[in-house]
């Protein structure tokens, strides 16, 4: 046999084999994460409504921080969120209470200085 004809049915079979891993292996997931999801954010006559779900699907219970800014206040609300659990957060931003309008949310992981989540509303 030529030389040629061998490299080409070397690469033919190494392309079966190529085809067939990426059909017959499950995909692998990217490991073990938190998220957060369904934001929503609700105008109602005298205030506004901000709801959001954090999924924790890190293998443990993890703890997590919902650090709100409201026209430069801060709030902090520790929240334990059992493996595969999913916590609703629910805030009520009332139009009295604001002066410049701006909102905050981050959500942090437990012994992390970087929020996973971070979102900034402008309200007036």
């Amino acid at each position: 046999m030529s030389t040629l004809r061998i490299v080409y049915i070397v690469s033919l079979v190494i392309l079966g084999v190529l085809i067939a891993l990426t059909v017959f292996q499950p995909v692998v997931t990217g490991g073990k994460y938190s998220e957060v999801q369904r934001a929503q954010l609700l105008e109602i006559e005298d205030q506004w409504i901000i709801k959001f779900n954090i999924i924790n699907q890190e293998g443990r219970d993890m703890n997590y921080t919902i650090r709100a800014v409201v026209d430069g206040r801060l709030y902090n609300q520790p929240v334990l969120i059992k493996d595969g659990g999913v916590f609703i957060a629910v805030h009520h931003i009332y139009r009295d209470r604001l002066t410049e309008g701006k909102v905050g949310f981050a959500v942090y992981k437990e012994g992390e200085e970087t929020p996973f989540e971070q979102v900034t509303y402008h309200l007036k």
